[in-house]
Protein backbone atom coordinates (compact mmCIF):
# COMPACT_ATOMS: atom_id res chain seq x y z
CA UNK A 1 0.00 0.00 0.00
CA UNK A 2 1.45 3.47 -0.76
CA UNK A 3 2.43 5.26 2.40
CA UNK A 4 0.16 7.96 2.44
CA UNK A 5 -2.91 5.94 1.62
CA UNK A 6 -1.68 3.49 4.65
CA UNK A 7 -1.39 6.47 6.50
CA UNK A 8 -5.16 7.37 5.90
CA UNK A 9 -6.34 4.07 5.99
CA UNK A 10 -4.73 3.61 9.46
CA UNK A 11 -6.30 7.00 10.55
CA UNK A 12 -9.48 6.20 9.63
CA UNK A 13 -9.95 2.79 11.47
CA UNK A 14 -8.84 4.35 14.84
CA UNK A 15 -11.27 6.76 14.33
CA UNK A 16 -13.78 4.31 13.49
CA UNK A 17 -12.54 1.59 15.82
CA UNK A 18 -13.11 4.56 18.43
CA UNK A 19 -16.53 5.34 17.16
CA UNK A 20 -17.71 1.79 17.68
CA UNK A 21 -16.95 1.76 21.28
CA UNK A 22 -17.73 5.06 23.12
CA UNK A 23 -19.98 6.39 19.80
CA UNK A 24 -19.59 9.81 17.74
CA UNK A 25 -20.89 11.76 20.54
CA UNK A 26 -18.50 11.03 23.52
CA UNK A 27 -15.79 10.81 21.01
CA UNK A 28 -16.04 14.00 19.96
CA UNK A 29 -16.66 15.91 23.09
CA UNK A 30 -12.93 14.57 23.91
CA UNK A 31 -11.63 15.41 20.41
CA UNK A 32 -12.66 19.11 20.37
CA UNK A 33 -11.71 20.44 23.28
CA UNK A 34 -8.27 20.87 21.93
CA UNK A 35 -10.12 23.04 19.37
CA UNK A 36 -11.93 25.05 21.72
CA UNK A 37 -9.75 25.58 24.66
CA UNK A 38 -7.60 28.88 24.60
CA UNK A 39 -5.39 30.69 27.99
CA UNK A 40 -6.34 34.32 28.19
CA UNK A 41 -2.97 34.99 30.14
CA UNK A 42 0.35 34.64 30.41
CA UNK A 43 -0.36 33.13 34.21
CA UNK A 44 -3.03 30.37 32.78
CA UNK A 45 -0.21 29.89 30.43
CA UNK A 46 2.09 29.02 33.45
CA UNK A 47 -0.36 26.87 35.03
CA UNK A 48 -0.67 24.65 31.95
CA UNK A 49 3.18 24.52 31.59
CA UNK A 50 3.70 23.60 35.04
CA UNK A 51 1.11 20.73 34.11
CA UNK A 52 2.77 19.34 31.49
CA UNK A 53 6.45 19.31 33.52
CA UNK A 54 4.49 17.25 35.63
CA UNK A 55 3.56 14.69 33.31
CA UNK A 56 6.96 13.45 33.06
CA UNK A 57 7.28 9.96 33.60
CA UNK A 58 7.12 8.94 37.47
CA UNK A 59 6.27 12.48 38.77
CA UNK A 60 2.63 12.65 38.49
CA UNK A 61 1.90 9.87 41.74
CA UNK A 62 5.21 11.91 43.22
CA UNK A 63 4.30 15.82 43.28
CA UNK A 64 1.46 17.29 44.18
CA UNK A 65 -1.51 18.75 42.34
CA UNK A 66 -0.80 22.16 40.39
CA UNK A 67 -3.63 23.65 41.19
CA UNK A 68 -2.40 23.92 45.04
CA UNK A 69 0.97 25.46 44.41
CA UNK A 70 -1.03 28.36 43.42
CA UNK A 71 -0.27 30.75 46.72
CA UNK A 72 3.88 29.73 46.30
CA UNK A 73 3.60 30.49 43.01
CA UNK A 74 1.49 33.97 43.20
CA UNK A 75 -1.15 32.96 41.42
CA UNK A 76 0.90 31.65 38.02
CA UNK A 77 2.96 35.08 37.90
CA UNK A 78 5.77 34.04 36.56
CA UNK A 79 7.26 37.67 36.86
CA UNK A 80 7.35 37.57 40.26
CA UNK A 81 8.10 34.00 40.91
CA UNK A 82 11.20 34.79 38.81
CA UNK A 83 11.42 38.32 40.74
CA UNK A 84 10.77 36.34 44.33
CA UNK A 85 13.34 33.21 43.62
CA UNK A 86 15.39 34.06 40.68
CA UNK A 87 17.32 30.94 40.27
CA UNK A 88 17.13 30.00 43.80
CA UNK A 89 15.72 25.97 43.38
CA UNK A 90 16.54 25.42 47.07
CA UNK A 91 13.87 28.67 48.26
CA UNK A 92 11.43 27.29 46.08
CA UNK A 93 11.80 23.72 47.32
CA UNK A 94 11.59 24.56 50.92
CA UNK A 95 8.40 26.46 50.18
CA UNK A 96 7.33 23.40 48.62
CA UNK A 97 8.58 21.25 51.28
CA UNK A 98 6.88 23.35 53.98
CA UNK A 99 3.51 23.01 52.58
CA UNK A 100 3.80 19.46 51.07
CA UNK A 101 6.53 17.71 53.32
CA UNK A 102 4.17 15.48 54.97
CA UNK A 103 2.30 14.08 51.99
CA UNK A 104 5.23 13.24 49.17
CA UNK A 105 9.24 12.63 49.64
CA UNK A 106 11.81 15.41 49.21
CA UNK A 107 14.96 15.49 49.88
CA UNK A 108 16.43 17.90 48.76
CA UNK A 109 20.22 16.37 48.49
CA UNK A 110 19.13 14.15 46.29
CA UNK A 111 19.73 15.58 42.70
CA UNK A 112 17.21 12.45 41.24
CA UNK A 113 14.30 13.35 43.85
CA UNK A 114 11.04 14.65 41.53
CA UNK A 115 10.60 17.45 43.95
CA UNK A 116 14.50 18.69 43.31
CA UNK A 117 14.06 18.50 39.35
CA UNK A 118 10.36 19.78 39.59
CA UNK A 119 11.50 23.13 41.32
CA UNK A 120 14.31 23.54 39.02
CA UNK A 121 12.03 22.86 36.35
CA UNK A 122 9.42 25.55 37.21
CA UNK A 123 12.13 28.29 37.95
CA UNK A 124 13.06 27.54 34.04
CA UNK A 125 9.41 27.81 32.69
CA UNK A 126 9.21 30.99 34.97
CA UNK A 127 12.47 32.43 33.25
CA UNK A 128 10.94 31.49 29.69
CA UNK A 129 8.07 32.80 30.21
CA UNK A 130 9.00 36.46 31.56
CA UNK A 131 10.58 37.11 27.84
CA UNK A 132 6.50 38.08 27.32
CA UNK A 133 4.51 40.87 27.91
CA UNK A 134 1.43 39.32 27.70
CA UNK A 135 -0.37 36.05 26.28
CA UNK A 136 -0.67 37.90 22.46
CA UNK A 137 2.98 38.34 22.68
CA UNK A 138 4.02 34.25 23.44
CA UNK A 139 0.86 33.30 20.81
CA UNK A 140 2.93 35.83 18.06
CA UNK A 141 5.98 33.99 19.08
CA UNK A 142 4.51 30.50 19.09
CA UNK A 143 2.80 31.45 15.69
CA UNK A 144 6.28 32.46 14.40
CA UNK A 145 7.64 28.59 14.26
CA UNK A 146 4.27 26.90 12.62
CA UNK A 147 4.76 28.49 9.15
CA UNK A 148 6.73 25.55 7.69
CA UNK A 149 6.65 21.61 8.72
CA UNK A 150 10.44 21.84 9.67
CA UNK A 151 10.51 25.40 11.76
CA UNK A 152 7.39 23.41 13.61
CA UNK A 153 9.52 21.02 15.45
CA UNK A 154 12.02 23.95 16.81
CA UNK A 155 9.83 25.22 19.03
CA UNK A 156 9.58 21.56 21.14
CA UNK A 157 13.38 21.42 20.93
CA UNK A 158 13.98 24.63 22.23
CA UNK A 159 11.37 24.29 24.86
CA UNK A 160 13.33 21.12 26.26
CA UNK A 161 16.85 23.00 25.61
CA UNK A 162 15.51 25.93 28.09
CA UNK A 163 13.91 23.68 30.70
CA UNK A 164 15.30 21.75 33.19
CA UNK A 165 13.37 18.09 33.23
CA UNK A 166 10.95 18.99 29.53
CA UNK A 167 11.97 16.65 27.27
CA UNK A 168 10.84 16.75 23.49
CA UNK A 169 7.11 15.00 24.30
CA UNK A 170 6.69 17.03 27.12
CA UNK A 171 7.23 20.53 25.32
CA UNK A 172 4.58 19.32 23.08
CA UNK A 173 2.42 17.99 25.72
CA UNK A 174 2.31 21.75 26.60
CA UNK A 175 1.91 23.32 23.69
CA UNK A 176 -1.19 21.13 22.53
CA UNK A 177 -2.58 21.58 25.91
CA UNK A 178 -2.95 25.42 25.60
CA UNK A 179 -4.81 25.35 22.05
CA UNK A 180 -1.61 24.69 19.42
CA UNK A 181 -3.99 22.36 17.48
CA UNK A 182 -0.47 22.38 15.11
CA UNK A 183 1.24 20.00 17.39
CA UNK A 184 0.41 16.33 18.57
CA UNK A 185 2.79 14.35 21.55
CA UNK A 186 4.60 11.53 20.41
CA UNK A 187 3.67 9.81 24.06
CA UNK A 188 4.38 5.83 24.43
CA UNK A 189 1.25 4.81 23.19
CA UNK A 190 1.64 6.14 19.63
CA UNK A 191 5.05 5.31 19.59
CA UNK A 192 3.94 1.58 19.80
CA UNK A 193 1.01 1.85 17.36
CA UNK A 194 3.17 3.88 14.92
CA UNK A 195 6.12 1.54 15.29
CA UNK A 196 4.02 -1.76 15.27
CA UNK A 197 2.01 -0.67 12.46
CA UNK A 198 5.39 0.42 10.28
CA UNK A 199 4.19 3.97 9.97
CA UNK A 200 7.55 4.74 11.55
CA UNK A 201 10.60 2.55 11.26
CA UNK A 202 11.67 3.30 15.16
CA UNK A 203 10.31 4.90 18.32
CA UNK A 204 11.78 8.04 18.12
CA UNK A 205 10.25 11.29 19.22
CA UNK A 206 10.95 13.12 16.19
CA UNK A 207 9.85 10.62 13.81
CA UNK A 208 6.73 9.83 15.72
CA UNK A 209 6.13 13.75 15.90
CA UNK A 210 6.47 14.26 11.94
CA UNK A 211 4.25 11.17 10.92
CA UNK A 212 1.80 13.15 13.22
CA UNK A 213 1.70 15.76 11.11
CA UNK A 214 1.80 14.18 7.89
CA UNK A 215 -1.07 12.16 8.85
CA UNK A 216 -2.95 15.35 9.43
CA UNK A 217 -1.88 16.31 5.92
CA UNK A 218 -2.97 13.18 4.58
CA UNK A 219 -6.79 13.58 6.45
CA UNK A 220 -7.03 17.54 6.21
CA UNK A 221 -6.95 17.18 10.75
CA UNK A 222 -5.04 19.41 13.18
CA UNK A 223 -2.03 17.11 14.48
CA UNK A 224 -3.65 17.40 18.07
CA UNK A 225 -6.66 16.06 16.57
CA UNK A 226 -4.48 12.89 15.45
CA UNK A 227 -2.42 12.11 18.55
CA UNK A 228 -5.72 12.07 20.50
CA UNK A 229 -7.71 9.64 17.99
CA UNK A 230 -4.46 6.91 19.45
CA UNK A 231 -4.02 8.28 22.79
CA UNK A 232 -7.52 7.22 23.12
CA UNK A 233 -6.44 4.01 21.89
CA UNK A 234 -3.59 3.18 23.62
CA UNK A 235 -5.40 4.65 26.83
CA UNK A 236 -8.78 3.87 26.64
CA UNK A 237 -9.47 7.24 28.99
CA UNK A 238 -12.27 9.32 28.03
CA UNK A 239 -11.75 12.16 30.53
CA UNK A 240 -13.87 14.59 29.50
CA UNK A 241 -16.82 11.99 30.09
CA UNK A 242 -15.43 10.53 33.21
CA UNK A 243 -15.66 6.78 30.92
CA UNK A 244 -12.40 4.45 30.81
CA UNK A 245 -12.48 1.35 28.68
CA UNK A 246 -8.84 -0.07 29.46
CA UNK A 247 -6.68 0.28 26.42
CA UNK A 248 -7.24 -1.22 23.29
CA UNK A 249 -3.70 -0.59 21.92
CA UNK A 250 -2.91 -4.58 21.60
CA UNK A 251 -6.57 -5.66 20.09
CA UNK A 252 -6.35 -2.30 17.54
CA UNK A 253 -2.78 -3.30 16.24
CA UNK A 254 -4.02 -6.74 15.74
CA UNK A 255 -7.43 -5.55 13.98
CA UNK A 256 -5.44 -3.19 11.42
CA UNK A 257 -2.59 -5.89 10.82
CA UNK A 258 -5.13 -8.35 9.67
CA UNK A 259 -6.87 -5.47 7.53
CA UNK A 260 -3.65 -5.07 5.95
CA UNK A 261 -2.72 -8.35 5.04
CA UNK A 262 -6.23 -9.01 3.83
CA UNK A 263 -6.01 -5.90 1.46
CA UNK A 264 -2.14 -6.76 0.75
CA UNK A 265 -3.52 -10.45 -1.01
Amino acid sequence: MEENSKLKFVYEEAYSYLQNKVGNEILRKNIDYYIEYKPESLNDIFEQMLESLKNRQGFSNFIAPVSEMKDILFNFDPQEVLKVYGDNYKELFQCFKEKFGNIYHMDINNKKNSWVIYSKGVLDCAKFLANFDSEKDFDTFVKSFSQYEFTIVALPMLLEAEIFGYGFPLACDFLKEIGYVEYGKPDVHLKDIFYELGLVDEKNDYKVFKAIVKIGKVVNEKPVIIDKVFWLIGSGNFHVNNIKIGSQKTEFIAHVKNKLEISAV
